[in-house]
């Protein structure tokens, strides 16, 4: 690419959710997530990685990095595909831990 054609194009956009999960329930949060959220994710056009960081000033936060290789792509996953995976994660988790927060 030009340095025009770099600067023209939409750039990454990190999509970044802050959970409040107890350190005991940490490894199965993130097990889960990565079985039930991950794959569907990854199968989404635009969809460019996702890594879970643990707070350590707040151990019992976790947060989740997803990039997406645009605003657009990110926002053309359909609502219904969402709201059935959320559904699955809780089922398979067995608990609900709320999104605390959710940057972009």
């Amino acid at each position: 690419l030009s340095r025009d054609q770099a600067y023209s194009e939409e750039p990454m956009v990190i999509e970044q959710l802050t959970f409040e999960v107890p350190p005991a329930d940490q490894a199965r949060f993130v097990a889960l997530d990565a079985a039930v959220w991950t794959p569907v994710l990854s199968a989404q056009p635009g969809f460019a990685g996702k890594e879970v960081w643990r707070e350590a000033a707040e151990p019992g936060r976790l947060h989740l990095v997803i990039r997406w290789q645009s605003r657009a792509h990110w926002h053309a996953v359909p609502g219904h595909l969402l709201a059935a995976t959320d559904a699955a994660f809780n089922a398979a988790l067995g608990t609900v831990y709320p999104v605390l927060r959710c940057l972009d």
